[in-house]
């Protein structure tokens, strides 16, 4: 093969791999017998189920980073996809089946999948409050989602189908100092192990999450002014803890759904 013929064989590759704009091409095509995992989420009522979020990495095509000393090094290229879950059915379960193996001229490898879901707009607590999403996320290899949005460490799990069930308590956060009120769901406090929502997953095929929702078992929190130091977090059916944490006692709610 002369220059010329290198040259353009070169060209061509490049341009398979990155496209005219020097972009990686983001195409996904999942080869003939590709592994795919089915996402399954029952949604309770006055819950949103969001989109999913899907991040991909590339040994192939290869981002570029800088250190703290501003010296250049090669990473897994990283293409990032949201895919909304199908119709519900009569259950109001939706489903969503994503391909791991996510192929195309990259051949992009599934890294991390997130799902998330919110207290829906008309539920009357929502009112007045900036509503925060709760998710979980799971771990298809390194390289995932570096910030864990609140889900805790990943703990490992091994075969092929994951079944999650969650109780949600919805918890109201009043922020005096900074004047806003947020709302969000908690399901205990995830920087315990037993309560992670984050996942490494292995030979994965089948992930079902159905949370269960307490609508009417509503906690609050706030800075304590009366005492000048710690949080009130007040329990359905109004008593009062003083604490120096900023997390409800979990067993505590639980023996009161």
């Amino acid at each position: 093969m002369n220059s010329l013929s290198k040259t353009a064989f070169i060209a061509c590759a490049v341009t398979l791999l990155f496209g005219c704009d020097n972009r990686p091409d983001k195409t996904l095509s999942p080869p003939e017998g590709a592994k795919w995992v089915d996402v399954i989420f029952r949604v309770p009522e006055g819950i949103t189920l969001q989109p999913v979020e899907l991040l991909y990495r590339s040994a192939q095509c290869k981002s570029v980073r800088y250190n703290s000393s501003n010296e250049p090094h090669d990473i897994p290229g990283y293409n990032d996809i949201e895919r909304a879950f199908g119709v519900p059915d009569d259950d109001n379960v939706r489903r969503l089946r994503v391909a791991v193996n996510g192929g195309g001229s990259c051949q992009w490898q599934l890294n991390s999948l997130k799902v998330s879901f919110r207290i829906a707009d008309d539920v009357p607590l929502v009112k007045g409050k900036e509503v925060i999403d709760t998710s979980y996320i799971f771990d298809f290899g390194d390289y995932g989602l570096s910030d864990g949005y609140g889900t805790g460490q990943a703990r490992a799990f091994s075969g092929d189908r994951l079944e999650l069930e969650t109780d949600f308590f919805p918890m109201t956060y009043i922020s005096h100092m900074l004047n806003k009120t947020t709302l969000k769901l908690f399901g205990g406090d995830t920087d315990c192990a037993k309560w992670s929502r984050r996942y490494q997953l292995k030979n994965t095929e089948f992930i079902t999450i159905a949370p269960m929702f307490h609508a009417q078992k509503s906690v609050s929190i706030e800075a304590d002014r009366k005492r000048g130091s710690g949080m009130v977090i007040t329990y359905p059916g109004g008593d009062e803890e003083h604490v120096r944490k900023v997390n409800p006692d979990y067993q505590r709610l639980l023996l009161l759904k």
